[in-house]
């Protein structure tokens, strides 16, 4: 599509500039207005417009539209442009943001694992420690229970040994001395 419409193409009275353009919504509103004001004829929904008037109004539309759609296309252009660069700035952000994470996980992602697994090790060996601490804990009391029965037992026999010994002791005594 050319940036101009031909000359030859609209009447020489037509301004196709492009320094004080009406706009083609500005242009239909008169074309409307035009109607408007036109005289009705009776018995019919016909209204009768001034020819020259309504043909003049015609030609700054037909002007008017080729602006409007290079304006338009200048928009949807710029527009593309935005779009075009923002896409750009956005795949270097992202390469970027893969490549300081790739880092990260590098470096201190290996780190951050390394540590976490030794935190986790070093919990189990110390519940370990302490379940086997319990455990020799439980064993040594029942140990000391059975050598406390053992005593208590032994304890016992010595006793009744000495209650033995002593009846016998008394009854020896009572035969000796009789």
């Amino acid at each position: 599509m050319t940036d101009e419409t031909p000359p030859d193409l609209l009447p020489p009275d037509v301004d196709v500039t492009d320094e004080d353009p009406e706009d083609v919504l500005g242009l239909l509103d008169r074309l409307e207005e035009l109607v408007g004001v036109g005289r009705r004829m009776p018995f019919s929904t016909r209204v009768m417009v001034e020819e020259e008037e309504f043909l003049g109004l015609l030609d700054q539309i037909r002007a008017a539209v080729p602006r409007e759609i290079r304006h338009a296309q200048r928009v949807v252009e710029e527009r593309a442009d935005i779009i075009t660069s923002a896409q750009h700035e956005a795949a270097k952000i992202l390469d970027h943001a893969r490549t300081q994470a790739e880092y990260i996980i590098s470096e201190q992602g290996v780190m951050n694992e390394a540590r976490q697994r030794g935190e986790e090790y070093l919990r189990q060996v110390e519940m370990e420690q302490r379940r086997s601490i319990g455990q020799i804990d439980e064993y040594a009391l029942q140990q000391i229970g059975r050598v406390e029965e053992a005593i208590q037992d032994g304890l016992t026999l010595v006793m009744d040994a000495l209650r033995e010994a002593s009846t016998n002791l008394e009854q020896a005594k009572r035969h000796v001395g009789k």
